[in-house]
């Protein structure tokens, strides 16, 4: 068994794919945090954790904004430092 951080960025796509208003949420904050292809992988690897976590089967909207959260967080203590 695999776990988020090991999966490939193909696999990854499918396991983590996420309800459709989570995916407008992904694809907007995407293109508002100027997200690199690692760094949106990256935030689907959380919000997949976060997902299990909660016990749920989906990615949903509340996972992937939690995910953005955590990223929105360092990005701003970077900044700081």
């Amino acid at each position: 068994m695999l776990t988020n951080a090991q999966v490939s960025g193909p696999l990854l796509e499918e396991v983590a794919q996420a309800d459709s208003s989570g995916m407008a949420l992904l694809r907007d904050a995407a293109e508002s945090m100027h997200l690199s292809a690692r760094g949106y992988h990256r935030v689907l690897r959380v919000a997949r954790t976060l997902a299990d976590l909660d016990g749920a089967e989906r990615v949903g909207r509340v996972h992937l904004a939690e995910a953005l959260s955590y990223r929105a967080l360092t990005d701003e203590i970077r900044r700081a430092a």
